[in-house]
C-alpha cells in the first residue's frame, strides 16, 4: 500500500509513536504491542534503527505476554475444579458445574 506523500510523517514522529505504544503495552495491553507493529507496515521502508528496536520487541513482548496469558487459562480451565473453593475465589465469574 503505497501513502500519498502529504500523509508521510518524518522518523521522529514515527519513532515517538512507536516508543509511546511500547510503554502503553507495559500497563498489561500486550494487544496495544501488536497494533504498533501493525501501525508500521506501510512505514518500512522509512522506519530507523531505533524505531525498528521498539518494534522488534513490541513483538517478542506481545509473544511472551501471550503465551504465559495462554498458558496461565490452560492450568486454569484444566484444574479450576480439582481446585475446589480456591479456584472459585479467584474466578471473575463463577461458572456452573
Amino acid at each position: 500500500m503505497l501513502i500519498p506523500e502529504d500523509d508521510k510523517l518524518d522518523e521522529q514522529k514515527l519513532k515517538g509513536i512507536a516508543k509511546k505504544l511500547w510503554i502503553a503495552g507495559f500497563f498489561l495491553l500486550p494487544w496495544v504491542w501488536l497494533i504498533n507493529v501493525l501501525f508500521f507496515i506501510p512505514y518500512r521502508k522509512e522506519i530507523n534503527n531505533d524505531t525498528k528496536w521498539y518494534l522488534k520487541f513490541s513483538l517478542v513482548g506481545f509473544f511472551v505476554y501471550t503465551g504465559i496469558f495462554m498458558t496461565w487459562m490452560g492450568i486454569y480451565l484444566v484444574n479450576r475444579n480439582k481446585w475446589g473453593t480456591f479456584g472459585d475465589e479467584i474466578s471473575v465469574v463463577i461458572p456452573f458445574g
